[in-house]
């Protein structure tokens, strides 16, 4: 009997854990919060078309947007796939510029999706265990054992070390650093 009251308890408080969740990353955001779910706004709508969109599919696609400015990394099968995703992603109110970090799509046997979720995993763990950087809101793509480093941080100085941090991770091909300074 207890076991079924505390699973009914933990059921019923998941969706106040998840909204704590959402308002602890938005306090803690570089954005304003109306920025902040403009944001929000932008990756969702975007991603719903991207999945609808028979040439696009937002298969292997990860869809992030800061101020309005839009990024979309991943695997493109074609040329005329990644156009289309820019077509569709300009057409969504509240886009600005729209960059695209592409990598052809290609069975990699040296780098598979459990290479990338590790490296993943350890670039993230590595990040948090600095305590001398703020970096909750960085994102982290990993495609094919290359490394994209988006989002907002505080200063230049926070910057360089996310970069050093992901560079020294065994296994990374590249890194790319997208992340923009908001003062």
């Amino acid at each position: 009997m207890r076991r079924r009251l505390l699973l009914l308890f933990v059921l019923l408080a998941l969706p106040h854990l998840a909204g704590c969740a959402t308002i602890y990353k938005a306090s803690v955001d570089e954005r304003d919060v109306g920025t902040y779910a403009d944001d929000g706004r932008i990756e969702s709508t975007l991603r719903a078309r991207l999945m609808q969109d028979d040439l696009v599919k937002l298969r292997d696609i990860s869809v992030n947007a800061y101020n309005g400015n839009v990024y979309l990394v991943g695997e493109f099968e074609t040329a005329p796939q990644k156009m289309r995703a820019v077509k569709i992603a300009h057409g969504v109110a509240g886009v600005g510029r729209v960059t695209v970090v592409p990598f052809p799509k290609r069975e990699d046997p040296t780098c598979g999706t459990s290479d990338d979720l590790s490296l993943y995993a350890k670039i993230k763990a590595s990040l948090v265990q600095d305590r001398d950087i703020w970096s909750t809101q960085v994102d982290i793509k990993v495609v094919q054992c290359n490394v994209v480093l988006l989002g907002l941080v505080a200063s230049p100085t926070d910057a360089d070390a996310i970069v050093a941090h992901a560079n020294a991770e065994e296994g990374v091909r590249t890194v790319q650093n997208l992340i923009r300074i908001v003062r």
